[in-house]
């Protein structure tokens, strides 16, 4: 295996040189299949789309059955008067009607209120954001799961399922989408958390007015689920598990008190923005080292970015002399970096894999502008800061769910099983939600204020969470 400096100063363009070939004018990953759906830009797109999110599932739904929606073609105040048209009213009554139906159609940026799953379709994306999260998710949702995984998605979205007549007379009035075959924009890296999204979006659909009220939540949860666990992950190097979620722990919104000692302080926010802040040098490191000989998919117009820890096994198989050559290209990449950005190239010979990985990131993080590093990294902790943290005075921001999302999440945790509670923190944890005693204490309390906790087993020992919905 050998690094391919050709592949990244020309082929891949991950780092863009002058003329002159001397000096660095821009660092990319534009020719690689994203990771995450972010970029150092001066933009609050990602803001944006958190806080319209329903226009992230319209392209979530978009492209997974594959259509498209032109701009012109859907009209809410035609939706309207074809509704009027066909309810019968009194001329004296007519405004009521009308105020009425207007309310129950539409929202009041006359966008189309969703009663039923089928009509996220018609949610149109503000081109400001380019519907960037949905379709994230989406390629995600194409990757990890099968045909059958992915048809029972596609069915909840179809029309003729749990429809009121007053559904079926709208999506009737709704203009007919387009075929369209979309390419792939990111690369999947853990099938894990799709897997999961994907078990519990089908499940959530069984009951469709919990499904309209909750499914905001649970896309963003899931994205915040990954955007997290690839942050952290990618920020451990080559010693990453990605087939288990790293341990990050929450608290529960009620929780009057919150102290310094609790788990969530080392393992929860400040993890997160810990790494987020070498999120972007990560990427353009692990892009330098996806350049190597074994990296087939080099070939195609994008390429997958290798993780450290894909790049590290293909090393463990080198043999002695091979590995050696391996950390001198590395370290060659590195002096590289820093003669191109002008800087003296003090580069100790490496001895391990980790030492020549560091020293590269190292080397990135030194010369990439620091106003790039942080707007990208900011993405992952504002997507964390919209729904899923809580400011507990001096210790600052701290992973939290509040009740709502809590019974969703043990709501879709639980499903149709009556577990112990024990299982149900077990189920929570794959979802990468974790709790110390006092957060457990706290949920079981919830749970049981809600009634869904059966105080004893037959032993008379373990409680057990009954099902939710």
């Amino acid at each position: 295996m050998r690094l391919l400096p050709e592949k990244i100063f020309d082929e891949k363009q991950v780092i863009v040189l002058d003329k002159s070939r001397k000096k660095i004018t821009k660092r990319q990953t534009s020719n690689f299949y994203q990771i995450l759906p972010f970029t150092t830009g001066k933009s609050d797109s990602i803001k944006n789309a958190l806080s319209d999110w329903e226009k992230e599932i319209g392209a979530y739904s978009r492209r997974l059955l594959n259509v498209e929606l032109s701009a012109k073609s859907f009209n809410t105040d035609y939706l309207l008067e074809g509704v009027l048209e066909r309810v019968e009213n009194q001329p004296e009554h007519e405004d009521e009607i009308h105020t009425f139906f207007s309310e129950l159609l539409l929202q009041r940026d006359g966008g189309l209120n969703v009663t039923h799953p089928s009509m996220f379709m018609y949610i149109q994306g503000n081109p400001a954001t380019k519907k960037k999260l949905g379709t994230f998710l989406a390629d995600l949702t194409q990757h990890a799961l099968d045909e059958g995984e992915i048809e029972k998605i596609k069915q909840v979205f179809k029309a003729g399922q749990n429809e009121t007549l007053l559904d079926k007379m709208i999506v009737n009035l709704l203009p007919s989408l387009t075929n369209k075959e979309y390419k792939a924009e990111h690369a999947l890296y853990s099938s894990l958390p799709i897997k999961l999204l994907g078990e519990d979006f089908v499940y959530l659909a069984e009951h469709p007015q919990y499904f309209l009220k909750e499914i905001n939540n649970l896309l963003k949860y899931y994205l915040h689920y990954i955007v997290s666990q690839t942050t952290v992950k990618i920020n451990n190097f080559e010693t990453s598990n990605w087939n288990h979620p790293s341990k990050m722990y929450y608290t529960i919104h009620n929780e009057t008190t919150v102290t310094s000692r609790r788990k969530t302080m080392n393992s929860g926010m400040g993890l997160l923005t810990s790494a987020s802040e070498n999120l972007f040098v990560h990427e353009l490191t692990m892009a330098q080292l996806s350049c190597n000989s074994v990296n087939q998919s080099l070939e195609n117009e994008k390429s997958k970015i290798m993780t450290y820890d894909e790049i590290f096994q293909h090393f463990t198989m080198l043999s002695d002399t091979d590995q050696v050559q391996f950390l001198k290209d590395i370290d060659l990449q590195t002096e590289r970096i820093l003669t191109y950005a002008g800087l003296e190239s003090n580069v100790n010979d490496s001895q391990t894999f980790n030492e020549a990985a560091k020293q590269l990131f190292n080397a990135m993080k030194l010369t990439t502008p620091k106003e790039a590093q942080s707007r990208y990294g900011d993405h992952a902790k504002n997507i964390a800061k919209s729904h899923f943290t809580k400011r507990r005075g001096r210790l600052g921001y701290v992973l939290s769910l509040n009740q709502e999302m809590l019974i969703l999440m043990c709501a879709v945790s639980c499903k149709n099983d009556r577990i112990t509670f024990v299982e149900l923190l077990e189920r929570l944890s794959k979802r990468g939600i974790n709790f110390d005693n006092e957060s457990s204490t706290a949920l079981l309390q919830l749970l049981e204020k809600i009634n869904v906790i059966d105080k004893k087993s037959d032993s008379g020992e373990a409680q057990y969470v009954k099902p939710i919905l």
